[in-house]
């Protein structure tokens, strides 16, 4: 069987759809991923079985280039120019445009693409694919496969428009396909509920493929070699891109409620990483918060089990943040460090249920409440997060990804 996947980003970062095209190459299925280029750094090959091809949209080329320059020094009429020009893109109709524009370019490079090739299933990554693939699908007369990250139309940071139109589409291409995945119940309850449709469905969990890092030629104590800290010191962690709403600004606040001995790594990079620096100088915390660059998916879980204490939380500004469960919350189990999360049903289920740490408010205060709760009963979390490694593990995902895959 041949299988098309579509990802309207870089698969480079996207440990996801990694897993489940290996998954899928091992099971013996030939997997393209057609994903969009936003990075200039090589992918290295990820199975014989695997072709990924990545695309280039001037739509999404020209706007990089504006961001890229927007904080640049140089001529200062330029600079303004390029500011007027990235206000009026981001506004609601010009953005939708912007979206559905780029949409329809990747819908045609796709359609060169597969051009002479043979597919059976199109495997179509979250929203911004499936009109590619409903399409696609119906034109090569392939299976469809829609694949839900999340709750698209409630990500963070989409507008009334993008929402309005998105849930308008969604619900029209809903019945179109031929098998759903999603990452947990909560949201594929609210999808079949809100879309009064039944797809035939597999929960699909974030979990991580848990690669062996022992043989790492590095210090086994990285975090206190790189930032000279103590062994008395305790290690809080936030990984994972540096964006809005995910509550960071809180994590940096709470150590104003901790001893001077709690220090945190933030691990990634993301579009308000510099706003986060800003904030650490304004409350002169730069000997206790530290910034480092995001590191390959396969090298993670090896800088993540020399923290102490994982950090989630998401703030409760929309329900996909609500009912969303971060991949982080399973790459700090795999680490053996528990994590103080936001009280979430997408969060706690796994949190709670397996009592890996403990769900809290999402307010400074909380978090460093949370954080004395589990340095109190340290030696608890920490074992009830070696059994639950034994537990969410990526083979028994990839198991039910491919008993899907059997039954089309």
């Amino acid at each position: 069987m041949n299988i098309l996947m579509l990802l309207f980003k870089d698969v480079l970062y996207d440990a996801r759809v990694k897993r489940e095209a290996i998954s899928l190459a091992q099971a013996g299925y030939q997997v393209t991923i057609a994903c969009l280029k936003e990075y200039e750094e090589d992918i290295t090959k990820l199975h014989k079985n695997i072709t990924i091809e990545r695309l280039n949209l001037s739509t999404k080329r020209v706007k990089r280039s504006l961001v890229m320059n927007e904080n640049i020094k140089g001529n200062r009429n330029s600079s303004i120019i390029r500011q007027i020009i990235l206000k009026m893109i981001r506004q609601p109709v010009v953005k939708l445009v912007k979206d559905y524009l780029s949409y329809f370019e990747h819908y045609k490079k796709i359609v060169k693409l597969i051009k002479g090739r043979k597919y059976d299933v199109i495997h179509c990554h979250d929203l911004n694919t499936l009109l590619q693939g409903v399409v696609l699908s119906k034109s090569f007369k392939l299976k469809l496969v829609y694949d839900s990250h999340e709750i698209f139309n409630e990500m963070a940071g989409r507008n009334n428009l993008d929402k309005k139109v998105g849930y308008w589409l969604e619900k029209r291409l809903f019945s179109k396909i031929d098998h759903f995945i999603t990452v947990n119940e909560f949201v594929e309850k609210y999808l079949v509920e809100k879309y009064n449709k039944q797809p035939n469905t597999t929960i699909i969990q974030n979990i991580p493929l848990l690669i062996n890092t022992e043989d790492t030629p590095v210090s086994q104590n990285y975090w206190r070699d790189q930032y000279n800290l103590s062994e008395e010191d305790v290690i809080l962690l936030y990984q994972g891109g540096i964006a809005p709403f995910r509550g960071i600004e809180d994590c940096i606040l709470a150590l104003k409620e901790l001893a001077d001995h709690y220090k945190l790594v933030i691990l990634g990079n993301g579009r308000i990483k510099e706003n986060l620096v800003n904030l650490v100088k304004y409350q002169s915390m730069e000997s206790r918060v530290f910034f480092h660059d995001q590191v390959p998916s396969d090298e993670l879980n090896w800088y993540t089990k020399q923290a102490d204490i994982g950090l989630v939380m998401y703030k409760s500004i929309s329900l996909n943040n609500f009912y969303s469960t971060p991949n982080k919350i399973f790459e700090y189990i795999q680490a053996q460090i528990p994590c103080v999360s936001s009280d979430h049903p997408g969060k706690a289920y796994v949190v709670k249920k397996d009592i890996t740490g403990i769900c809290v408010k999402e307010d400074p205060k909380s978090i460093a409440a949370g954080v004395v709760e589990i340095v109190e009963n340290y030696r608890e979390y920490k074992e009830n997060c070696r059994l639950a490694t034994q537990k969410y593990t990526w083979e028994n995902e990839s198991r039910k990804l491919r008993e899907l895959y059997q039954s089309i």
